[in-house]
């Protein structure tokens, strides 16, 4: 997730950015949990980090000076780097859960389906299932194409997900 998410730039994990692009609120952490469109991981600033109600909604007002939550937030790099770790083993499992019936090409093929759940979210019987179950074994290639042509992203941005891919062919 590292290399496709903060582009291997472990400083990134430790505060707040917004991607370019899309619905995305203020994120963090080397899987760049999205404040705005995931409760759970408000939950985790208030619980593990100390964040207030307030702090909170000056994230989700996307207020343009962060400058002293980001603070706040680099006191927390092992409660982070934990909480990544939690995501990513659960991303396996689930990833490896669905595909259970289904045949995949390779360690790498997995790979590439862990980091499009962690982008799009692998449903059980969403699109992306659904193609997998037409495959008789999905293929690195599979997973691309379907990124391109059947996303909304993939469309709009071909070139982000295009680098994403050879990311992953890269570190294989």
């Amino acid at each position: 997730m590292q290399i496709n998410e903060i582009s291997g730039n472990l400083s990134v994990a430790y505060r707040f950015s917004r991607a370019s692009g899309g619905n995305s609120g203020y994120s963090f952490g080397r899987s760049q949990f999205d404040v705005s469109n995931n409760p759970f991981v408000s939950q985790f600033l208030r619980n593990k980090c100390g964040f207030t109600a307030e702090d909170i909604n000056t994230l989700l007002r996307l207020e343009k000076d962060v400058t002293g939550l980001n603070g706040k937030l680099r006191e927390h790099k092992k409660e982070i780097d934990d909480y990544d770790l939690q995501h990513i083993k659960n991303m396996i499992k689930y990833v490896g859960g669905i595909l259970s019936d289904l045949e995949v090409e390779s360690e790498e093929t997995f790979i590439h389906l862990v980091d499009y759940h962690n982008q799009f979210n692998l449903s059980y019987n969403g699109k992306m299932h659904k193609y997998l179950k037409t495959l008789n074994f999905a293929t690195c290639e599979n997973i691309l194409n379907f990124k391109l042509n059947q996303t909304k992203w993939g469309k709009e941005h071909p070139q982000d997900v295009k680098r994403r891919y050879n990311n992953i062919k890269r570190m294989s």
